[in-house]
């Protein structure tokens, strides 16, 4: 034998030896690749039925995980086998167990910089002047607006930004006299500019603005862009929301963004502490884009973030060639922060100035606004995005005919733009938010055709009943009408833009229909509670395009739960408000742990620690 042919005869039988010992492994591959956690004796949601009915799926009272992701679910004993020297074991003892908790729509930067403003008085008049003006008629108003600006505007630098806060309704209804005082012009933008030539000026009474020459003057050098087309009569301004919110972010923060992350990051540790665990928001203020990719980078993001372009509608007169230009990006990014889509920011405010079909007395009617139809420029951006084939999030609609108008504005691209058809156009999951006066019944068979999916607040019970009175009491069935939604085919998920404390609690008026007044409205709309988690779980995260990933806890998909110090599902339903979390866990890690639940547990508590006994404010 040749030594060629000995080497390959010794190669052969190498190979040989190591495929039989190969052959008598008989590990099993779990045991092998064992978790890194372990949670047991718990009630286990899985949340994995994604059908409109009252099944919750699968319940086990096991998990196991491994590297963020659920490796197996099944009973006790079973997933205790598969645990390793290095696995953790976590004993809930008989809690409750769903997934975390994905709410469609919430501005949680922008609460994290409002509270950030009030905690730091220093920081927060370096930013911005802050001034309140208070009155029982028109007349008292204006004098205390023009008292308030001759005594303080003389201790502010010249240039800086002013804000001048005026009464609203404290259930953001629109109904409080600062709101009128601006949308009836009691002052102007002349006014203002005698008042305050030197300071942008915006007067605040949501969803009424107000801005004088020097604002808009400031708006330019910040953004490049002259916004005096979006001013009405008088400069009531149709996008002061934008402004309160981006200007300060835009101009004092530019530069900052390791600062304005850890503003963000407290508060979004707050919200995994109250049960979020994913959340969808448009960004206003480009500067918090920078912040969250901070963040990011860091790896430091506590939960999940699928964002809505919207920069180039903000502040930008030529967002149509913005939106030519950008591309479908809609599921973009990680599975930490993603993009959804092009967000168009409001397609009307909140009432009175919103976009209804409704027969109203000639002087309100005026009031109201329709940001995207004929020569609008929005309307212009959101009708380039969707032709050229991009997924549209709508973040803010109010009123029916808003809707109406975009769905022609859908319906126009497919008649119009190549490649765009019914069946990319369902493909895409577009979507409009809020149900807070709309969809009319004849409305629902048409969204259900264009496949558009439908974010709900139970809030629009509190802010939309104050209006029947003047839209109509039969027009209550139009107000977040969830049954009648998804009886007709259509996806409803779960929006709650008001504090981390009230994210169980805002559950609570979709099965009982009443608002915070304790007034029904609709009840024939309510649905069940299980529905409920549906929306804010596996259905939400399709409208988020990552329903592989979560929503529910099946293998391989995310570790992202709650252990609960109630069973939500037996519970009466007025004790719904008082469920919470006493751990989150996302992406297999720990992010918030109980106080005394840790000390059960033999642990150290995690996360902010948040008082439910406090009432906090929403931002809108």
């Amino acid at each position: 034998m040749t030594k060629l042919a000995a080497f390959i005869a010794g190669v052969v039988l190498l190979f040989s030896m190591s495929t039989a010992q190969a052959q008598k492994v008989t590990v099993p591959e779990q045991i092998v690749l064992y978790p890194d956690l372990i949670v047991y004796n718990a009630n286990i949601a899985t949340m994995d039925d994604k059908g409109y009915n009252t099944q919750v799926g699968t319940v086990v009272q096991a998990m196991a995980i491994r590297a963020g992701r659920i490796l197996a679910l099944g009973k006790n004993d079973e997933m205790l086998g598969l645990a390793g020297s290095q696995t953790e074991k976590i004993d809930v003892k008989g809690k409750t167990i769903i997934p975390g908790i994905v709410n469609a729509h919430t501005h949680i930067h922008d609460k994290a910089f409002t509270d950030w403003l009030r905690e730091h008085p220093e920081e927060s008049r370096a930013a911005a002047a802050v001034f309140r003006a208070r009155g029982a008629t028109y007349e008292e108003l204006r004098h205390a607006v023009e008292v308030a600006l001759k005594e303080r505007l003389p201790g502010v630098e010249k240039g800086k930004w002013v804000f001048m806060n005026l009464p609203t309704a404290p259930d953001g209804s629109g109904k409080g006299i600062g709101t009128n005082f601006v949308l009836d012009r009691a002052m102007t933008m002349s006014d203002l500019d005698k008042l305050a030539p030197d300071h942008p000026l915006l007067v605040n009474a949501h969803p009424g603005y107000l801005v004088n020459t020097a604002a808009i003057e400031a708006l330019k050098k910040i953004y490049g862009f002259d916004p005096s087309n979006e001013l009405r009569p008088g400069g009531v301004a149709e996008q002061g929301v934008y402004y309160r919110r981006g200007v300060v972010i835009d101009s004092y923060f530019r530069g900052r963004r390791e600062e304005l992350a850890e503003i963000i990051l407290k508060e979004l540790e707050r919200w995994a502490a109250g049960g979020v665990t994913a959340f969808s928001s448009h960004i206003m203020g480009f500067e918090n884009f920078d912040a969250y990719m901070t963040l990011r980078r860091q790896n430091r993001m506590p939960i999940r973030f699928g964002y809505s372009h919207f920069a180039g509608l903000m502040v930008n007169p030529y967002s149509a060639s913005f939106y030519r230009r950008m591309g479908d990006m809609a599921g973009f990014g990680d599975d930490w922060l993603w993009q959804i889509g092009v967000g168009a920011g409001s397609i009307d405010s909140g009432p009175p100035v919103i976009c209804t079909s409704i027969d109203i007395p000639k002087e309100l009617k005026e009031r109201e606004v329709c940001r995207i139809g004929p020569g609008e420029t929005q309307g212009e951006g959101l009708y380039a995005a969707l032709s050229s084939g991009q997924r549209v999030a709508v973040g803010h609609a109010y009123g029916d005919k808003g809707v109406d108008m975009f769905m022609d504005m859908i319906e126009k691209a497919i008649e119009e733009a190549p490649g765009v058809t019914l069946e990319t156009v369902r493909a895409q999951r577009l979507s409009t938010d809020h149900c807070g006066l709309y969809p009319r019944p004849d409305q629902i068979p048409r969204m259900k055709k264009l496949g558009i999916l439908l974010s709900c607040g139970a809030n629009m019970l509190d802010r939309t009943q104050p209006w029947l009175d003047l839209y109509g009491q039969d027009k209550a069935k139009w107000i977040v009408p969830v049954k009648s939604a998804l009886d007709g085919g259509l996806r409803v998920v779960y929006e709650m833009e008001q504090a981390p404390t009230q994210v169980f609690s805002e559950m609570v008026p979709f099965i009982t229909r009443k608002n915070k007044k304790g007034i029904t409205i609709a009840p024939e709309e309510a649905v069940d509670r299980v529905t409920v988690l549906k929306m804010a779980t596996s259905w939400c995260a399709e409208f988020m395009l990552r329903e592989n990933v979560i929503g529910s806890l099946e293998k391989g998909k995310a570790a992202d739960f709650l252990v609960l110090n109630k069973d939500y599902f037996t519970v009466p339903v007025e004790e719904i408000a008082t469920v919470r979390p006493l751990m989150t866990v996302v992406d297999g890690r720990t992010v918030f742990l109980e106080t005394q639940f840790a000390t059960e547990l033999g642990r150290k508590a995690t996360g902010p620690q948040l008082d439910y006994s406090k009432k906090e404010s929403s931002v809108e």
